[in-house]
């Protein structure tokens, strides 16, 4: 007589679902262990009533401000967050502000050309340059230089296939010549990068890779709203090289890295030596000292290095005689200080991208409902 064998599709069918989730819960943990640990940030600065009392909210905006760039004139550059990819929803995304009122830049006709940029400066030979990176999803990394001038577009780059991917900050060299990228690599998945291009004939190579200055770290960065995590709290968020300056004199190039704690600087010479190799480069890194969880980097007219304070809604300088940081403002309206620039009065220009209130968990655009509810966006000014 034959066993009774009815049953064993649904026996078979019930271990095969219990494999299947003990693996994804192995799965899940293993994320959380490897993407998702990480310690609160210890806070390095302090309340400083004295720089709020300077603060101002100079441009108020109806969709969260990305960067900023100020020219010798007075004139304010900035840009709608491509995470908050704002084109859906307003023609404009690049302006410039001048005599307080707001026009788009270089002009109207080219909002529809830009897919989203992000970081911006503007070289000695006034020119403004902007970086529009491939990792929201578009085919290529751009690269774009307009005239201030002229507002005519003087230079125009596509990096062929996923290259410079996630280049997010670039800086050019005084004689303009090269420019120096930050490409952040994809939090702790892939690695970051410093890239150098050359403006004449289009080349580029990686001058820079994975170092302990520029990877991100185990810190778990706070925000208005909680631990800032994504994955539906699986996955920290880790970001490594995100932020670089060159010093006045051309001799260094700054680093600063969002989830790093460390401020660190290689010599711009060795960066450009197109004989270097980035093992070269990484051994004539110098760590400076600690500095906040930070986005933006700029330096100022006394020498001193500007890096906003993520966590705390403001800015720090750090001193390269004390090797020690201190905070210029903080303010609990703005939720993300985001990029930073230094005026021809000294006076320091920062953006609230307010970015942790609307990033999505997946790190998809946010609806428009989520971008209204955090109403007016603002640029703002502090005066020294």
């Amino acid at each position: 007589m034959k066993k009774q064998s009815s049953k064993n599709p649904q026996i078979r069918f019930l271990r095969f679902a219990s494999v299947l989730v003990i693996a994804c819960v192995g799965l899940l943990a293993f994320a959380k262990f490897e993407y998702g640990r990480g310690t609160p940030y210890p806070d390095i600065g302090s309340d400083n009533p004295e720089g709020l009392a300077k603060l101002e909210k100079l441009i108020k905006l109806d969709y969260p401000p990305g960067n900023v760039a100020v020219a010798d004139n007075g004139h304010v550059y900035f840009n709608y967050h491509p995470i908050a990819r704002a084109g859906r929803f307003s023609p404009d995304t690049m302006f410039e502000w001048a005599d307080g009122k707001i026009t788009p830049f270089p002009s109207e006709e080219m909002q529809k050309e830009f897919q989203g940029s992000f970081g911006m400066t503007i070289d000695h030979q006034n020119r403004i340059w902007l970086i529009e990176p491939a990792s929201f999803d578009f085919q290529h990394t751009r690269l774009w230089a307009f005239d201030l001038a002229t507002r005519k577009r003087v230079d125009y780059f596509e990096f062929p296939g996923k290259d410079a991917q996630f280049a997010q900050d670039l800086r050019v060299t005084a004689d303009g010549k090269h420019i120096v990228m930050a490409d952040t690599g994809i939090m702790r998945f892939t690695a970051p990068k410093l890239i150098v291009y050359s403006i004449a004939d289009h080349r580029y190579r990686t001058a820079l890779g994975a170092h302990p200055c520029t990877s991100p770290e185990d810190w778990l960065m706070h925000t208005p709203f909680g631990g800032y995590r994504m994955g539906f709290g699986l996955v920290n968020v880790s970001v490594g090289l995100d932020g670089l300056e060159i010093s006045p004199d051309q001799q260094w190039v700054y680093l600063a890295g969002m989830t790093n704690s460390h401020l660190c600087r290689v010599p711009l010479a060795a960066v450009l030596d197109p004989n270097a190799t980035p093992s070269d480069v990484a051994g004539k890194i110098e760590v400076l000292g600690r500095k906040p969880l930070s986005d933006g980097i700029t330096v100022d007219r006394s020498g001193d290095i500007i890096v906003t304070d993520v966590e705390h809604g403001g800015l720090m300088a750090f001193d390269l005689n004390t090797k020690k940081a201190r905070t210029l403002v903080r303010s609990r309206d703005v939720i993300w200080a985001d990029g930073v620039a230094v005026g021809s009065d000294n006076a320091l220009y920062f953006t609230d991208s307010g970015l942790s209130a609307y990033m999505g968990q997946l790190a998809g655009p946010p609806d428009k409902a989520s971008l209204l509810a955090h109403q007016p966006y603002f640029l703002y000014r502090m005066k020294r």
